[in-house]
């Protein structure tokens, strides 16, 4: 899946920029000034494609052992409303999200000088996503009998 590949390829990305941080500190003994906003650009991206990610696979957060002690009429129940919480929660993010990119617009970072609108777009994408997951779970639970 693509939003997959992309984490891999932010991962690697974080995992280089890191050891080229480590690198330049202590073996160079002269900090690049870049290298801390590179990895948190990619550690929020990160964070917010993976949590799509999971609810994809419907490993996001859940009380299983809550659910897995229902009975068999109350755990479909159970599940129906963990997706439906997920759903709300993705709404929360698309719609913060939102609200805080015309702030973002006018903001840059201080050692790349980029928008903070790359930093802060993470959120409505990732919430984006992680309805449109969880929404097609939903329509699967439905279809089940």
């Amino acid at each position: 899946m693509l939003i997959e590949r992309i984490c891999l390829v932010l991962m690697l990305g974080l995992v280089v920029d890191v050891f080229l941080g480590v690198f330049s500190r202590y073996v160079l003994q002269a900090t690049f000034g870049w290298y801390d906003e590179v990895a948190r650009l990619c550690f929020i991206w990160i964070v917010f494609l993976g949590a799509a990610v999971a609810v994809r696979r419907g490993m996001h957060f859940r009380m299983r052992l809550f659910v897995d002690r229902l009975g068999p009429r109350a755990a479909p129940l159970a599940e129906y409303v963990s997706t439906a919480t997920v759903v709300l929660f993705g709404g929360i993010l698309l719609a913060g999200g939102y609200a805080i990119l015309p702030l973002a617009r006018r903001q840059v970072t201080d050692a790349l000088e980029i928008s903070m609108l790359w930093f802060y777009a993470a959120l409505p994408v990732g919430g984006a996503l992680m309805i449109l997951f969880a929404l097609l779970q939903l329509r699967t639970h439905s279809r089940s009998p």
